[in-house]
């Protein structure tokens, strides 16, 4: 009967296997952690995964034989890296980030507009110190500079006194009107703009004809998406009937403009291909995402109407 010091080579090689698909499984789980572009719930499951996989690594390399293998070290690299991930500021930086978010989507939703300026902003600016963390010497990049660690203390300092750590859980523990820290003038003043877009975008949707700056148009016949004003529906006709059309081909759609339906606002980018879609309920609030919602990129955008109505 064989001692408890040997072990048997084919069931070491069996482990080390077992260790190397563990390995290969959580490397791509921990570059979640380092993409500045990852979600909430991606950043979630990472940094369930990573400690779970660390953990039944640690039990098949205490195996006989399996930590001492040839082949051991490299699956250990991979682990390591995992677990140094798991605990880099960036990781931090995006779970801060995904509850930013979170916060200004119902900030949005509450019209507090100078919330919702802050806590984008620090999104931004956690998913660009996630970006700047990045290490490829190929292409130039070396991760940090001191500048980088600075400003990433202050981020988190600046976040906490908005309740944006870590310690909330997820939630924000948002401080009451009277407790808010102080607000760069920058960030009022953006703020400030998004009220006056709000104000104006009460009317409903603007009108589509170029330079036209009237809001609260309708959908019309014949002309497919376009929203006209009263005016400039009357223009329209004039063009079309001198043209050789019927008069008045154009009108306001009948029940083309709920009050509540699906507005779709589509979002076109300035070069190149593909576009964004964001969904809504009202021609208020499709006016005030089509001026708001506007990443460097987008130059455009359309509001329509799906032909089919939400099931």
């Amino acid at each position: 009967m064989p001692s408890s010091t040997t072990h048997n080579p084919a069931e070491t090689d069996r482990q080390v296997r077992r260790l190397y698909d563990l390995a290969y499984r959580v490397h791509p789980i921990a570059h979640i952690l380092a993409n500045p572009a990852a979600t909430g719930d991606g950043v979630a499951y990472a940094t369930a995964r990573i400690p779970r996989a660390l953990s039944a690594a640690r039990r098949l390399m205490a195996l006989p034989g399996v930590a001492d293998h040839e082949e051991t070290p490299y699956a250990r690299s991979f682990l390591t890296a995992a677990e140094r991930q798991l605990h880099a500021p960036s990781t931090t930086l995006l779970r801060i980030a995904a509850t930013a978010r979170q916060s200004a989507a119902r900030a949005d939703e509450a019209d507090d507009d100078l919330r919702a300026v802050v806590f984008r902003d620090i999104e931004e600016r956690c998913r660009h110190l996630v970006d700047a963390a990045v290490v490829e010497p190929v292409l130039g990049r070396r991760g940090w500079s001191a500048r980088d660690r600075a400003a990433n203390h202050t981020l988190q300092q600046w976040a906490a006194q908005w309740g944006l750590n870590e310690a909330a859980g997820g939630a924000a523990q948002l401080p009451h009107a009277e407790q808010e820290p102080a607000v760069p003038a920058e960030l009022r003043r953006q703020a400030a703009a998004r009220t006056a877009t709000r104000d104006r975008c009460t009317a409903g949707i603007r009108c589509t004809e170029h330079n036209c700056l009237t809001y609260g148009a309708v959908k019309v016949t014949f002309l497919p998406g376009a929203w006209l004003c009263p005016d400039c529906i009357r223009a329209v006709n004039n063009r079309l009937t001198a043209a050789g059309y019927a008069p008045d081909t154009v009108q306001p759609a009948p029940g083309g403009t709920p009050e509540r339906g699906r507005y779709i606002v589509r979002l076109y980018n300035a070069t190149g291909k593909g576009s964004r879609s964001v969904e809504t309920t009202s021609p208020q609030r499709a006016q005030f995402i089509a001026e708001t919602e506007r990443p460097y990129n987008n130059t455009d955008y359309e509001i329509w109407l799906p032909a089919e109505p939400r099931r």
